[in-house]
């Protein structure tokens, strides 16, 4: 008999996020909505314009002070 002692691996809850993607379709940047630093961000990776859409992520919670979405 085989006993394995690694955890089985847990299921983390998704939802739909609000995401910024980079509008350079050769650049795949993009970040979070709430964890971006300014309303209208530009790509950490290539400086390009960033556009909201949305993403299933697993579920994260900004609990930064500086953040200053709720």
């Amino acid at each position: 008999m085989y006993s394995s002692r690694k955890r089985p691996v847990e299921e983390l809850p998704e939802e739909i996020t609000t995401i910024w993607s980079c509008s350079d379709e050769s650049c795949k940047g993009w970040m979070r909505d709430n964890f971006a630093f300014s309303s209208d961000p530009a790509c950490p990776i290539c400086q390009s314009q960033m556009v909201k859409s949305e993403k299933m992520l697993v579920a994260l919670v900004n609990t930064s002070p500086n953040s200053s979405k709720l």
